[in-house]
């Protein structure tokens, strides 16, 4: 099956941010043994943190390359 190269970095971010928050969450529950709430919460805040990072890195590429096309002018 064929994806939008878009809808493929959106399931790719999500599922770095999946397995991000699995880690410090499962740390979390069964180190510190805070609840399960705390769990869902660090899911949730890491993919909104890999998506951030994505978007940052991706606005750092165009203003690169305007910057490169202004040079050349």
């Amino acid at each position: 099956m064929f994806y939008s190269v878009t809808l493929q970095k959106i399931i790719f971010l999500t599922g770095i941010g999946v397995i991000i928050g699995a880690i410090i969450g499962f740390s979390s529950v069964l180190g510190f043994g805070l609840d399960g709430s705390v769990f869902v919460l660090s899911m949730f805040l890491s993919i909104i943190s890999v998506y951030a990072t994505a978007m940052y890195a991706e606005l750092y590429h165009i203003r690169e390359a305007i910057n490169k096309q202004n040079k050349d002018f």
